[in-house]
């Protein structure tokens, strides 16, 4: 009885752990916010953005980020990103 009661604690707390990572954006293959803007700088794994209302949006690039075109200043891009700033993908506007 006492090690069902221990399962049952520790159950609910890697579910406790689970939604709380969900629900930070932080998870893989999530969805986040998109930006769709210019790139202003790019320089080593961080990419800056400049949106259509002149706002500058900083993103963490890396292996895991999906990349659609060259990255490179100047270029049009729209962006997906979790609320921590981490670019899920990035993909170059014609």
């Amino acid at each position: 009885m006492r090690t069902l009661g221990l399962f049952v604690v520790a159950l609910s707390m890697v579910f406790s752990f689970a939604v709380a990572g969900f629900a930070s954006g932080e998870h893989p293959g999530g969805h986040g916010d998109v930006v769709v803007g210019e790139i202003v700088k790019a320089e080593g794994a961080f990419v800056t953005v400049k949106d259509d209302h002149g706002k500058s949006h900083k993103f963490h690039v890396d292996k895991s980020t999906h990349l659609k075109g060259k990255i490179k200043a100047g270029a049009k891009v729209e962006v997906e990103a979790t609320d921590g700033g981490h670019a899920i993908s990035m993909t170059v506007k014609e």
